[in-house]
């Protein structure tokens, strides 16, 4: 019982953070086309929510669907928009939303906060995961991406969002 609590009450910190969650950019038809490519055949069960960080310079995608999520969490695209064309600079394979980011930094970028929980880990927390000058690490649950608790930083991705629907290029069937 004391587990359930503890984790009740890490879920609701995160959640208080969810005041200042960002309002999802509109539909950019080069992140949309990104995303159709990297989905491929999973188009059709592909969900993504996605957010800017404040300084404009990165989306954040969180991918769900079958072909995205496991037992410990989906997967999140950190991407870099140069003119109309993305560039990942991470891909976190799994995360859980409540997705922050940090006002720590590690080699002048933003770590991302994460939720972490399933996939044998009984007590969910937040980890924060860092750059390491050319990308960020893709998995949450080792080193270099550490725990935290009450990390100063701002809600990007809600938990409770449900995503978009991926849909399949107009001129293709």
């Amino acid at each position: 019982m004391k587990t359930l609590a503890t984790a009740a009450a890490v879920v609701a910190s995160l959640w208080a953070g969810a005041a200042v969650a960002q309002t999802p950019p509109p539909e950019d038809q080069a992140l949309i086309a990104y995303l159709r490519e990297r989905a491929k055949e999973a188009l059709d069960t592909t969900r993504y929510t996605a957010a800017i960080t404040p300084d404009g310079g990165t989306t954040l995608v969180y991918l769900t669907g079958p072909n995205w999520c496991g037992s410990g969490g989906c997967r999140l695209l950190v991407l870099d928009r140069t003119g109309e064309t993305y560039r990942s600079v991470g891909e976190i394979s799994v995360a859980r939303a409540p997705i922050r980011l940090l006002e720590q930094q590690t080699h002048g970028r933003r770590d991302l906060g994460v939720y972490v929980a399933g996939g044998g880990i009984t007590q969910g927390y937040e980890a924060a995961v860092p750059f390491d000058g050319r990308r960020y690490a893709s998995n949450p649950t080792v080193a270099p991406a550490v725990r935290i608790e009450d990390a100063p930083g701002e809600t990007l991705i809600r938990a409770d969002e449900q995503g978009r629907t991926l849909e399949p290029s107009p001129d293709k069937p």
